[in-house]
């Protein structure tokens, strides 16, 4: 009896750890494996995940039949009934509503292939009241070129100007940008979304892509649907600024009738290193944006307009009487005692002024369900002033004075199916850039006028885990250019610049939490006026610029790719890239100096060779716990002058940048969050540098520490977000090598920011 009941005991257990159910999970839309599914059985609590290629296998207590239950955040819960012990496939879909709030990593994927990082949702909106390259530092791969303390452009993989191209909802910014100098005229405020693009975008965005492209847009339409607004107030004590924006949006009686208007205003005053005033680094700011929006059946009208207008002080310290006086500047590297006149709001020559004004017309319409047709046109005015130190009272009267007026029209025709998409497209373009008499000085750069012309076609396939695009790309630039030299001597010229562009890009889906991309593409870029022609003082960056009318067109091809990670909240990117660029264009100094009645300036010439630049960008966040999380990037560029066999000067050194963050969750009564974080910034020297390509060798390393508090409130139905910053938090002194003022001056200490967001 006793032998027979173990036999039947035996038999049971041999029955049950033969009983099996395994399986794989993946993705209903490229069948990529999913990694991290929960699977359980009605009945049973404790889960199985999926492993990195997707797969499950577990022995159920109970007997068939078994209804599976699989879910996993960003797709749709799926029910599975299993009757024997066969491998089964679960397909989860997708749920596009849930993926959308749960990315929140800052990685965007919608362009299959296209290489870009967004910049975090919650980072847009604490710095806000920064500059366009300030905002960007945040990206792995973005660094600053910097005039002093008030003007910056962003740098990306090395390259910067007129390399990348910017666009503000679809449209490239025409300015000055040719000027290291010249920030780009670009209101954050205005923006709802902030996109870097790393590859060679010459084949979407034209021949200013060749580094690269940043795309800002304004806050989709279908996303406004009552009366909302937001009122900021900003403070800060490094320059003693004051800030304050006003954004409203909403519904008009018309039905389909929506608008959008913001403003804001920037005043601040002279900028303190850690232990002096920087003379005439005042700065006011003013921005104007509006726009109406008329939705009818499946067509749209976006009409919209905006105004940048920028005055900013540039240090006068950079001004320098003659030669020997200019030598003991470089050596002693700061104002003298006799240059620091303390805190003033005062803004007096050397300064710029900036207006640009963009009016932009856009129609959509969706012609079927698989064709749509876009057709976009901007103007755009630039005036830009730049004022010197002058005798017999010109200082009022600017020394440079241009207006560049530009006519854009953007077509494009898109066909979709299920699994592909073409996109063709045509771009015209024409520029007006003329100098405005009565400076009593010899234009930088001559009158000109250019018009380009640019058609392409874009072909994206996918099929399971691989995304494929390949596309190509003709441009042709007429560019004319007539002026008078100092002599009174004609010069210029009719220069035609003729391009063929091409694209080749891949992203494979390794399982739903990592994507590997590879872009290869030839881009372009024909030289500028400034480049070409300038043979004069360049006040805001202190030193005479020569050009060189033979220079030719810049030709890049760039490779890169990225490998990104996520899980959750938790995500890692890592972008590897080399560029060859032939006749890459840049500014050197020579052992030459012109004085006149503003002082003593080093000559700089242009000149080109052949380039490489290679590199690598990684970021990433890490959720240590619930409430406490990491993050960090860190970016390293390696740029060779391949003929000189010497380095490329500008190229910014290795750095890391990382934060600690501790959030707590108070719903007590109207406070809701509080956020605690410590940031530190590493800057390393740049050994990478040729003596002959700087006027003192680079400077040392250096570190900043930053800490800031961030309450999150409630009042009634609306938001309130105050948060204070401390930049610099030790009141370190250092000079950033990509600070063209390095020579004249530190930069600037310890500020603190008081920021109150109020959202109704």
């Amino acid at each position: 009896m006793v032998p027979a009941l173990l036999s039947i005991g035996t038999s049971h257990t041999l029955y049950a750890q033969q009983r099996t159910v395994s399986g794989k999970v993946i993705d209903m839309g490229n069948t990529a494996p999913i990694h991290g599914a929960n699977i359980h059985y009605e009945g049973h609590r404790k889960p199985v995940t999926t492993n990195f290629s997707g797969e499950f296998k577990f022995n159920p207590e109970r007997s068939l039949p078994l209804k599976l239950i699989t879910s996993l955040v960003g797709y749709e819960n799926d029910t599975t009934y299993i009757k024997d012990n066969q491998p089964i496939i679960i397909r989860l879909k997708r749920d596009i509503k849930k993926l959308a709030e749960t990315q929140v990593y800052g990685y965007q994927t919608a362009a299959k292939t296209q290489i870009a990082q967004q910049v975090n949702a919650l980072s847009l909106s604490e710095n806000r009241n920064r500059s366009l390259a300030e905002v960007l530092k945040t990206v792995s791969g973005v660094q600053l070129l910097q005039t002093g303390s008030t003007i910056s452009k962003p740098i990306i993989n090395g390259l910067y100007g007129n390399r990348l191209a910017i666009l503000n909802d679809g449209m490239k910014l025409e300015s000055q940008q040719w000027g290291n100098d010249h920030a780009p005229e670009i209101d954050v405020y205005a923006a709802h979304s902030i996109t870097v693009v790393k590859g060679a975008e010459s084949l979407r965005y034209g021949g200013e892509a060749l580094g690269g492209a940043v795309l800002l847009s304004s806050k989709p339409w279908n996303k406004v649907d009552s009366l909302r607004g937001q009122i900021s107030v900003n403070g800060f004590t490094n320059g003693k600024g004051m800030q304050g924006a006003l954004n409203l949006e909403g519904n008009s009686p018309i039905p389909g009738l929506k608008w959008t208007l913001n403003g804001n205003y920037t005043k601040s005053g002279n900028r303190k290193t850690p232990d002096y005033y920087l003379n005439n680094t005042g700065q006011r700011i003013y921005n104007l944006n509006a726009a109406v929006d008329y939705q009818y059946k499946n067509a749209n009208v976006e009409v919209s307009y905006k105004q940048y207008h920028n005055e900013a002080g540039i240090l006068s310290s950079t001004h320098i009487g003659d030669l020997a006086s200019f030598q003991e500047r470089i050596a002693y590297g700061r104002p003298y005692p006799s240059e620091i006149f303390g805190f003033s709001y005062g803004i007096e020559a050397p300064r710029q002024e900036v207006k640009h004004d963009v009016l932009q017309l856009a129609y959509n319409q969706q012609l079927s369900s698989d064709k749509t047709l876009s057709i976009k046109y901007a103007f755009q005015n630039n005036h830009r002033k730049e004022y010197d130190k002058r005798r017999a009272g010109r200082s009022a009267t600017p020394s440079m004075d241009m207006i560049l007026r530009s006519h854009a029209l953007d077509v494009s025709y898109t066909v979709e199916g299920i699994d592909q998409k073409l996109i063709t497209g045509l771009q015209a373009q024409t520029q007006v850039n003329n100098n405005v008499v009565g400076t009593f000085n010899t234009p930088l750069i001559p009158n000109y006028s250019a018009v380009n012309i640019g058609a392409y076609g874009i072909y994206q396939w996918q099929r399971n885990r691989l995304a494929y695009e390949l596309g190509a790309r003709y441009d042709f630039k007429n560019f004319d250019a007539a002026g008078y030299d100092f002599y009174g001597k004609p010069y210029g010229g009719d220069n035609q610049f003729h391009n063929l562009s091409t694209n080749l890009g891949v992203s494979y889906s390794i399982d739903n939490h990592m994507v590997l991309k590879s872009n290869l593409g030839l881009a372009w870029r024909a030289p500028s006026a400034q480049e070409l022609y300038s043979q004069n003082i360049h006040q805001s960056t202190a030193r005479y610029e020569r050009g060189d009318a033979s220079l030719k067109a810049e030709k890049g091809l760039k490779w890169i790719t990225s490998l990104n990670i996520h899980e959750k909240k938790n995500f890692l990117n890592i972008d590897v890239y080399a560029n060859f660029i032939n006749h890459y264009i840049y500014v050197k100094p020579t052992s030459e100096y012109i004085q006149n009645l503003s002082g003593t300036f080093p000559i700089w010439q242009y000149s080109q060779n052949n380039a490489l630049l290679t590199g690598i960008d990684i970021q990433g966040r890490y959720l240590i716990k619930e409430n406490l999380e990491y993050s960090a990037n860190s970016s390293f560029i390696y740029a060779r002058n391949l003929d000189d066999h010497n380095y490329l000067p500008l190229i910014p050194p290795l750095s890391y940048t990382h934060e600690i963050a501790y959030l707590v969750k108070v719903n007590h009564n109207w406070m809701k969050d509080l956020k605690f974080a410590l940031g530190q910034e590493v800057y390393a020297k740049q050994f990478m540098s040729t003596a002959s390509m700087e006027m003192a060798p680079p400077p040392p390393a250096y570190q900043l520490i930053n800490g800031s508090i961030s309450l999150g409130s409630l009042l009634g139905n609306n938001k309130l977000q105050t948060r204070l910053l401390v930049e610099n938090l030790l009141n370190s002194k250092y000079k950033s090598y990509t600070d063209l003022f390095r020579y004249y001056s530190h930069g600037v200490g310890r500020n603190v920011q008081l920021t109150i967001n109020y959202t109704f």
